[in-house]
């Protein structure tokens, strides 16, 4: 199959290397994916499907890195942001969203009492750790060897230009070992303000892991022992698994919870919410910025949740899960290949059995974009509400060009 005309999208990229660090910031710049086989930007969306700048167009299993639930340009949320904006967006003061937005929540979350508003993970995450040693009046922070809470300094995973000290408040242990976490705990107990987890372990260049069983009853255990604040980012999952929140889902009772990916459908918004022995904490501990009042994302985010909740969307993106699941280890198999398929059908994984330097799944995706297909290499994926059985069935049957790819490489 011929390479795809990619002309625009790379004069573009060069464009915008000589104005922008880097041309495109962190995971979506296109040398993190395949180099020079992938679109550097995109014209239009419509959901499940996006269309670049050269007009190529894609089944798209990244949903702007989970942004998207429902799918790009749904017509429900977009005229709702319209209505939004013919009132007012960003005013001096908060319109009436903020309250309807904060009473939606409580009333339909079981563990959130309370609720702050941002535009990012990394705003509500930094917030829940200032809430927690306030909380606590302790200091460190736990949390798991490699995992991603955001860009601030305590926690970004790249660390150039960052003070050392910056990261000194931040002890490590790894994911899912409770022996691991016994020991960290045993060691600075006394210093330990939170312990931060994802609900399930979904780094870059690894498989999903999901909780181990009576993992999530050792967190709470020992939080409740040693005064520790248990905080869930569930910013990347939420939604996705159990409409109540990935916490119900796995079983787990955090004490504050961060939200933002697919809550309003791709408008700028995150949410951190706790029980109400952190409200007291929470009323302390300075937060504002200028954009964290806008009310078109709160519009957004109000009917992006009522559709999910009463329109069957985590059963959709479930199945559709199921069905890509399974096609893709049957064409795998057919073609004499292991692959490891990880996460919940709603956000799934892919690595090659013996691809340690991750250069036949890269091969593989190059193949995939060819036909149409946009799967990112190194990091997992996610289903939306407007992907189809169509969608899947082609996906299914670009995989067999992609797999016998991979096994002229072996």
């Amino acid at each position: 199959m011929a390479e795809l005309d990619l002309s625009k999208s790379h004069e573009m990229f060069a464009r915008a290397e000589k104005l922008v660090p880097n041309g495109i910031f962190g995971p979506r710049n296109p040398n993190f994916m395949v180099p020079g086989q992938y679109p550097c930007f995109y014209r239009e969306g419509n959901m499940g499907h996006a269309i670049d700048v050269d007009g190529n167009e894609y089944v798209d299993f990244m949903c702007s890195f989970g942004a998207n639930l429902l799918g790009y340009r749904h017509p429900k949320v977009d005229e709702a942001v319209r209505e939004q904006m013919s009132r007012g967006g960003l005013m001096t003061m908060p319109m009436d969203r903020w309250v309807e937005l904060a009473e939606y929540l409580t009333d339909n979350t079981p563990l959130a009492d309370w609720v702050i508003f941002a535009k990012n993970g990394s705003d509500v995450t930094t917030w829940c750790t200032n809430a927690a040693r306030v909380h606590t009046k302790k200091k460190k922070i736990l949390m798991a060897s490699g995992s991603y809470h955001g860009f601030h300094s305590w926690c970004v995973p790249i660390t150039t230009g960052v003070p050392n000290e910056h990261h000194s408040g931040v002890v490590n242990f790894e994911y899912n070992n409770i022996k691991s976490l016994q020991k960290a705990v045993d060691k600075y107990k006394d210093e330990l303000a939170a312990i931060i987890l994802t609900p399930m372990r979904h780094e870059v260049f690894s498989d999903i892991e999901l909780p181990v069983d009576g993992f999530y009853d050792e967190v709470r255990k020992l939080c409740d022992e040693h005064n520790i604040v248990f905080i869930l980012d569930d910013i990347r999952c939420c939604y996705r698994l159990q409409f109540e929140g990935s916490s119900e889902y796995f079983g787990a009772k955090p004490d504050l919870v961060t939200i933002g990916k697919g809550m309003a459908n791709g408008y700028p918004i995150s949410v951190a919410y706790g029980t109400e022995k952190m409200f007291p904490a929470a009323k302390q501990v300075y937060f504002s910025g200028t954009h964290f009042y806008s009310a078109q994302p709160m519009a957004a985010a109000l009917c992006t949740l009522e559709i999910i909740r009463t329109e069957g969307v985590i059963d959709k993106v479930r199945e559709l899960g199921e069905k890509l699941r399974d096609g893709m280890i049957e064409v795998a198999e057919s073609n004499g290949q292991k692959i490891k398929w990880s996460g919940p059908p709603a956000i799934p994984f892919m690595t090659i059995e013996g691809d340690s330097g991750f250069q036949w799944s890269r091969a593989f995706c190059g193949e995939m974009i060819k036909r149409g297909i946009f799967l990112h290499p190194h990091h997992n994926w996610f289903i939306c509400a407007g992907h189809t059985e169509d969608d899947i069935n082609k996906t299914v049957e670009a995989a067999d060009a992609g797999f016998k790819v991979v096994k002229g490489l072996q």
